[in-house]
């Protein structure tokens, strides 16, 4: 199958899924004004039900995505950032908001709903590009259920957090950097600026000797350092970090007290998280690719990652969801094997003009 099939018909098999996983959230929550997980003692709630009237509240703070709707209703950040924590590092991320918002354009109900389609888009996207990467290098399509089957990407997809469109964006960006195309940086800037963990794959990408990578990760990264500096000039505080990374192995063990509390539905979440994690740092000491620095480098995050990720399993599972999606992609190489080098980008290209294959 030609990488233009794989990727539309992976699109519209990843949409659908996504359709069915928001209907199911939102029947689940009481209707979609209940996807924003307003919390029963949100500073957020009365503000958000001027906007779509009574909501269905969730239990104690409720959930990121109430953020992301309130950026999306003040992307100046006049007076949203006092009615949440962390208020610069939650603008950081403002690409989604300010896509879903069409640039401040939308509120009320029309934002909601275009927060659902950019999801659904996104999630659709991130399966159909999965699936033209991998026809591209000559195998199945059927990698794209690395997306579907993912645990992490359907809490992403049910929440209507900024993951699935990061995700989308950074597997826009690997697919462009194997075909060689300049627009690469681009896509990973992008991804970034929707959530700045994303930088890790290009930034693992440019590992290498041929110094035309580099700007795989210095145009991303003056992306993000240029937003934080004007968040550091109109909010403070642009480059707080939050104290998402520690010391190797101490957020797990800070986060192990509270893991025996956690109901089924999160245990099983926790598990897919820690695997993901264990198979990444499996996988890069014993197989080479072309994505084997970019799987070391995300699995590495997960060690040092700090009990702000780790105590709560559905967090850990959106974060290093795209491992196993990497893995997918990259195959199995031994490292006895020789090595793949950076003329591999140069190889796919020769190889796609011989057989024509066109671009998803």
């Amino acid at each position: 199958m030609k990488p233009r099939q794989a990727f539309w018909k992976w699109s519209l098999l990843g949409g659908l899924t996504a359709c069915l996983l928001i209907f199911a959230q939102a029947n689940a929550v009481g209707g979609f004004a209940g996807l924003l997980q307003v919390g029963e003692v949100s500073r957020l709630a009365p503000l958000i039900e001027t906007e779509l009237g009574e909501l269905p509240l969730s239990p104690n703070k409720g959930h990121d995505t109430q953020i992301y709707y309130a950026i999306g209703l003040d992307l100046a950040g006049d007076r949203m950032p006092d009615l949440f924590d962390h208020g610069p590092y939650r603008y950081r991320r403002i690409l989604y908001p300010a896509l879903a918002s069409v640039f401040g354009l939308l509120d009320g109900h029309a934002l909601l709903v275009a927060m659902v389609v950019l999801t659904v888009a996104s999630a659709a996207a991130a399966s159909g590009l999965t699936a033209a990467i991998a026809t591209s290098r000559g195998r199945s399509d059927w990698l794209a259920l690395a997306v579907l089957l993912n645990p992490g990407v359907w809490l992403a997809v049910r929440l209507l957090t900024a993951d699935i469109m990061a995700l989308f964006l950074m597997l826009l960006g690997l697919f462009w950097f194997m075909r060689g195309q300049k627009w690469a940086p681009l896509a990973f800037a992008l991804s970034g600026l929707t959530k700045e963990i994303f930088l890790v794959t290009p930034g693992a990408l440019a590992i290498s000797g041929d110094r035309s990578r580099w700007k795989l990760i210095l145009v991303p990264a003056a992306a993000l350092i240029a937003w934080m500096i004007w968040l550091t000039f109109t909010m403070g505080n642009g480059f707080t970090g939050r104290g998402n990374v520690g010391l190797p192995l101490v957020g797990m063990v800070e986060a192990s007290s509270v893991w025996r509390t956690f109901d089924i539905a999160d245990a099983l979440y926790l598990a897919f998280a820690l695997a993901s994690v264990g198979a990444g740092l499996v996988y890069s000491f014993f197989n080479t690719s072309w994505l084997r620095w970019p799987i070391l480098t995300w699995s590495v995050l997960g060690l040092i990652s700090s009990s702000w990720v780790w105590d709560i399993g559905n967090n850990a599972a959106r974060v290093f969801a795209p491992i196993i999606i990497l893995i997918a992609l990259a195959g199995f190489r031994s490292n006895a094997a020789k090595s793949e080098t950076d003329s591999t980008v140069a190889e796919i290209k020769t190889s796609d003009r011989e057989s024509g294959s066109s671009q998803a």
